[in-house]
């Protein structure tokens, strides 16, 4: 039996574009590899939620499934918004997951710089006082052996990014954390994050405080 992408993401079948992208964004936060490292159910989990919103933001794969599933088309509006066959409100898998996962680019698409985003959990009654914070990321950085330049000094394959320019560094960073620092506080630390092949440029690390008690 074919699994239903609506039960998945946990709407009916009369979904609007939005409600769409607002389950996914949930549920995509809730079971990411990334967040549930001891879980070894969670990457197929998560695969199956991505199916799912790929092929219900598409229209067309939407209307191909729906009338393999035997679901109705309703036309016209429903109480959530604009129905998927009226326009193609659809935002793409990458968009959400920059979104819930990273940080958007900065500066222009001419130089763009590419921030990093680190969730941090700290105990309520740490934040009465300042306090640093000592934390480990992986950031994308310029090879530098080839400069990002793909090849070594004799002209060969560059060995240490394999012809890529880039490779991956763990940092280690303390953070300042204010007194009374809030959920969703945002602290950025320059220069922190990814640097980009085609500028040079590094973007900032902002680390995101989730405030739980402990």
């Amino acid at each position: 039996m074919r699994r239903c992408y609506y039960k998945i993401l946990g709407l009916s079948h009369r979904a609007g574009q939005d409600e769409i992208k607002k389950a996914f964004r949930i549920l995509a936060f809730k079971w990411h590899p990334d967040r549930n490292p001891q879980d070894q159910q969670a990457g197929g989990h998560f695969r199956t939620l991505v199916e799912a919103y790929e092929t219900l933001v598409d229209p067309a794969a939407r209307g191909r499934y729906d009338r393999v599933m035997g679901y109705e088309r309703i036309k016209g509006k429903t109480r959530s918004g604009s129905f998927y066959g009226e326009h193609d409100g659809s935002v793409s898998l990458d968009d959400i997951l920059r979104e819930c996962f990273g940080i958007h680019p900065r500066g222009s698409r001419a130089s763009p710089v590419y921030d990093l985003r680190f969730d941090l959990q700290v105990a309520r009654r740490s934040l009465r006082e300042g306090r640093h914070e000592e934390i480990s990321y992986s950031r994308r950085v310029l090879c530098e052996k080839c400069g990002g330049n793909h090849r070594s000094f004799k002209g060969t394959t560059c060995a240490g990014c394999a012809g890529s320019g880039e490779k991956d560094e763990v940092c280690t960073v303390r953070v300042w954390i204010p007194q009374g620092s809030e959920d969703g506080t945002r602290l950025r630390v320059a220069g922190g994050g990814d640097e980009i092949r085609e500028t040079g440029r590094r973007g900032d690390l902002v680390v995101v405080l989730h405030v739980v008690d402990m």
